[in-house]
């Protein structure tokens, strides 16, 4: 907190006018498969001015976001996130792509954005876990007001989705977002990359794994069909 007091008075005295400086937190909560990714977000030289934020995250193919979970948490206005395709939540980390997810909100001193996560299935090796990392996401804001150009630490203006493609329901729809100019601003501090282990299946438990499955499939198979011959007679006893 005193680090980010005497940043934003350094920058007020230096330069003379308004000092936008941001700093992440990231954190991951939960277990197994299924977590969240908490964005802590702290601003400070916000002044006059009026911003919109949108963070870029960047998603390995280990990693996917369900989007129908997404639409129910954007219509309780827990979020207001945009993912620019469809997401197949059943395709293993082998056969799926990276891909990005864009994240709105305003800018305030404070800003709490919590997005729930999931861990595709890796294919079956020597090694028990794998481990998934997940970058810092990129920070870009539109601004209004007075000193709206003068930016600490930007990096220049690049056109991405508007915020309002955020309201796009409709898969089929997806790639008719407007785009808007955006201005990349570097965090203050040094993001953390977080780094996770997930489990993996055994490959040398294969030979014995794969005739188990088979033989318990074909057991229950045939009781079912037992158990429904079985019923179907005392069924048409009744009738007769």
């Amino acid at each position: 907190m005193i680090r980010e007091t005497l940043f934003v008075v350094l920058c007020t005295v230096i330069h003379n006018v308004t000092c936008l400086n941001s700093f992440l937190y990231m954190n991951i909560f939960n277990s197994g498969f299924h977590r969240e990714v908490h964005y802590t977000l702290k601003f400070g030289g916000i002044g006059r001015m009026s911003c919109e934020l949108m963070l870029l995250q960047q998603f390995p193919a280990a990693m996917y976001v369900d989007t129908d979970q997404l639409t129910n948490l954007k219509k309780f206005k827990k979020i207001n996130s945009y993912v620019p395709l469809y997401v197949d939540v059943e395709k293993p980390a082998s056969k799926a792509s990276p891909f990005s997810l864009y994240l709105f909100d305003t800018v305030r001193r404070e800003v709490n954005i919590t997005l729930p996560i999931h861990f595709r299935y890796h294919d079956p090796s020597e090694r028990k876990f794998e481990r998934v990392q997940i970058e810092s996401p990129t920070l870009f804001v539109q601004c209004r007001g007075p000193n709206t150009k003068t930016l600490l630490k930007s990096t220049g203006i690049v056109r991405y989705p508007c915020q309002s493609s955020a309201q796009i329901y409709d898969y089929d729809k997806l790639g008719e977002a407007e785009y808007c100019d955006w201005q990349e601003v570097e965090f203050s501090n040094v993001p953390t990359v977080i780094s996770v282990l997930i489990p993996v299946g055994n490959s040398a438990s294969y030979k014995f794994v794969l005739p188990a499955t088979i033989l318990v499939s074909w057991i229950g198979s045939m009781y079912l069909i037992y158990i429904i011959i079985k019923s179907g007679k005392r069924i048409n006893k009744k009738l007769l």
